[in-house]
């Protein structure tokens, strides 16, 4: 009976425990480094090297591939010129602060690298230092064209890491301090403002997320362990007892899984408050048994398969030992690839079986 109200007890405490890497909308704060530089200036001038900057971000995801970002910046450039020929050359800076919204598309939202394009305007204000034309040290304002392109590399649920370079067509023909005439030839408009990059990396924390994605999650409903939603081995216990609540018989259900990434052993970040919660509730009672089995997916020979699944056992037992579970309330064995939960035929199937699985031990 004690075994019975065991598992009520866990699913009660761990019918929370879901986890998805893509949502239908979300909240981004990103924060980076910039590295800017003048392209199209005036035909007396060419771009330096002192370039330089700094941006944040907020941005909203409407859903998995499109998002509008609101992004604020701060760039010092530096452009070459000499007034004659020959005579030495003389350094223009320019320090800009700008205001840019963009909207982004994703063309792979789910997966963990993922291209992206972007395109939108901005407001500019900003002051010239050593200009070739004197008047031009000065402040001013201005707006601009973005087009750009970037990634998104996942890390974890919740931050990413982004490289992105953009391409800037200024209004004005005056941030490079040099406002000559007639260069009908410049930036994507074939204008005479002038034009300049950007290229940023820089980390983005998503700190709120909407619904979990239907585009992304391609397992049936109620069958979304791969992206921890619904998790089936939480389902199983409970229809365990559901339909033997009268006998009180329990067939060893599967009360904690944990996944792992192809050919590796090391838990994967969503594992731990899984494992956390196996240990809360291992402590709460105290004298239940447990076996940890630890399982593969087909690829590689038995014999190597044999061992990591050795491998992935010793790393869980590992865990629950370290934070207070007795040794001995543990068993251990492992079976490679010989108990798989569905044919190794897909990418799906074959995530499903590797795990390590922590059942009651009769």
């Amino acid at each position: 009976m004690k075994k019975l109200y065991f598992i009520i007890g866990i699913l009660l405490i761990n019918i929370q425990l879901s986890y998805s890497q893509t949502y239908s909308d979300k909240w981004a704060f990103g924060i980076g480094a910039t590295y800017p530089r003048f392209f199209s200036v005036s035909g007396t001038d060419f771009s330096g090297n002192e370039n330089y900057g700094g941006y944040f971000s907020v941005e909203y995801f409407f859903n998995e591939q499109v998002s509008l970002r609101l992004l604020n910046n701060y760039l010092r450039m530096e452009s070459n010129y000499t007034r004659v020929p020959g005579a030495q050359i003389q350094s223009h800076f320019i320090n800009q602060f700008s205001s840019n919204i963009d909207v982004l598309y994703e063309f792979l939202p789910c997966r963990s690298v993922s291209p992206y394009l972007l395109f939108g305007g901005g407001l500019t204000f900003f002051k010239n230092e050593n200009s070739y034309n004197p008047d031009l040290d000065d402040d001013f304002l201005g707006y601009q064209a973005n087009f750009g392109i970037g990634v998104r590399w996942g890390l974890s649920e919740s931050f990413a890491l982004k490289t992105e370079a953009v391409y800037h067509t200024a209004s004005n023909n005056k941030i490079d301090g040099n406002d000559r005439f007639n260069e009908n030839s410049k930036g994507v408009f074939g204008g005479n403002g002038d034009t300049y990059g950007r290229f940023d990396l820089g980390l983005l924390w998503y700190f709120s997320k909407g619904e979990l994605s239907d585009l992304c999650d391609k397992c049936p409903e109620g069958i979304r362990e791969i992206y921890y939603r619904d998790s089936i081995i939480i389902r199983e216990p409970y229809e365990v007892i559901k339909y033997q609540k009268d006998t009180v018989k329990v067939k060893e259900p599967v009360l904690f899984n944990v996944h792992f990434d192809f050919d590796r052993y090391s838990l994967r970040p969503e594992s731990y408050p899984i494992l956390d919660q196996a240990v809360k509730t291992l402590n709460e009672f105290n004298d239940v048994q447990v076996i940890i089995s630890g399982h593969t997916d087909s690829y590689g020979s038995d014999e190597y398969n044999e061992k990591l699944s050795q491998k992935r056992v010793e790393e869980v037992y590992n865990y629950l030992v370290s934070k207070g579970v007795t040794p001995n309330r543990i068993s251990k064995n492992w079976f490679g690839e010989k108990q798989p939960l569905r044919s190794n035929d897909n990418d799906i199937n074959r995530a499903f079986n590797r795990r390590v699985e922590i059942k009651i031990s009769e």
